[in-house]
């Protein structure tokens, strides 16, 4: 699989789903700041012969002779996909057309073609069978519940599904950005981080003020979430010891019991539906596994990482708004386990088998061991 975080590829369900003009905007929103490539891949199966939507079609599937090819478009005036790109301010368009069966080799053609430096905005949903982008975004018409055979094979790597009704979609252009030549969404969601414990194993030593790189570790905690949620807060009883972050600080309703009553505070001041939560002393931050997690708490209450059976991972995990009310069950029938929400919501679980990046500072011991891994050049 070939790794291209510059791209950004949407594809869609099926037709009537705003896909062109989707990318246009984007296309448009970014071209004043960076170098825009837009892309065209039409896969075609040369064995199927004639036009896949049915009809004579357009005659592009009929008129490929080759494995594939590779045309730069130069005409604003029409009303092709590729001109509507242009016309949108992408500084190149470039429309491959390939036999599916030569996909990889007409794609490795195609990168020769477009600098490494250069954001690249892509209509397709094949091409995602072979590269993996920045972003893969999937439009679907809510109104029509097909899904065409190329979106069917792709749509569970989507990092969004966007809906389209009425002309509107769900999500907007205005949600994405660009980080170090990335892209990635700013998503409409709560980041939590939980720094209400007492530090006891850290031998009374603050854990979330540790230094890490010259900052407190809360804050290096702060400045990897921020990019990508529009709400931070921290679950704190000594409000004034985090006043230098200037963000929501949130202390227990009640005092003395424990993450699940942080949990609860939080996501009660909360001004999200979707919340992410951590606690202060996981120094790294997986933004893919968030990203994750995020885009599986569609029609669930919790998405939890495990390790094997019962690994929970509960502080490193999504909670909606609606637990809250089982939450307050739990604890005033004296309960204090965060996974005994589970039990009584929905839940989705996602595997944790890679934990090189991982790293707990309970103990002193566990943050000499990361300081000396991350003054090496430590890579998550």
């Amino acid at each position: 699989m070939i790794k291209k975080s510059n791209f950004i590829i949407i594809g869609s369900t099926g037709r009537n789903t705003g896909k062109t003009e989707f990318a246009c905007r984007v296309i448009k929103r970014f071209s004043k700041e960076y170098f825009v490539v837009g892309v065209k891949v039409t896969a075609i199966d040369c064995n199927e012969g004639g036009c896949p939507r049915g009809g004579n079609g357009c005659g592009v599937c009929s008129s490929l002779t080759e494995r594939f090819t590779i045309s730069e478009e130069l005409k604003l005036d029409t009303a092709k996909d590729t001109s509507r790109m242009l016309k949108a301010g992408a500084h190149k368009v470039l429309w491959l057309k390939v036999d599916k069966k030569f996909l990889l080799e007409g794609v490795n053609a195609l990168l020769k073609l477009i600098p490494d430096t250069a954001l690249v905005v892509c209509e397709s949903n094949t091409l995602r069978t072979v590269l993996e982008p920045g972003l893969f975004l999937v439009i679907k018409n809510i109104s029509d519940n097909y899904i065409k055979k190329s979106a069917a094979n792709v749509i569970e790597l989507a990092n969004k599904v966007i809906g389209f009704q009425d002309l509107v979609w769900d999500f907007l252009p205005g949600q994405l950005m660009v980080i170090n030549n990335q892209w990635a969404i700013k998503e409409k969601a709560t980041a939590i981080i939980l720094a209400g414990g007492k530090s006891s194993r850290m031998g009374g030593t603050d854990k979330s003020l540790l230094p890490v790189n010259g900052k407190p570790l809360i804050l290096n905690i702060v400045k990897q979430l921020e990019p990508y949620f529009d709400e931070i807060i921290i679950g704190a009883n000594n409000p004034e010891k985090y006043e230098f972050m200037n963000l929501k600080i949130v202390p227990d309703i009640e005092k003395e019991k424990g993450p699940l009553m942080g949990i609860l505070s939080c996501l009660r001041s909360s001004s999200n539906e979707v919340n992410f939560v951590t606690a202060c002393d996981i120094p790294v931050m997986n933004i893919h596994l968030i990203r994750e997690m995020i885009n599986l708490s569609g029609d669930v209450d919790i998405v939890m990482p495990v390790t094997g059976a019962k690994g929970y991972e509960p502080l490193f995990a999504i909670y909606k708004k609606s637990v809250i009310d089982v939450a307050e069950i739990i604890l005033k029938n004296n309960g204090r386990r965060i996974i005994d929400l589970l039990g009584f919501v929905k839940s989705s679980f996602i595997d944790l088998n890679d934990r090189r990046w991982y790293q707990n500072l309970n103990k002193k011991e566990d943050y000499l061991q990361f300081i000396s891994k991350w003054d090496s050049g430590f890579n998550a």
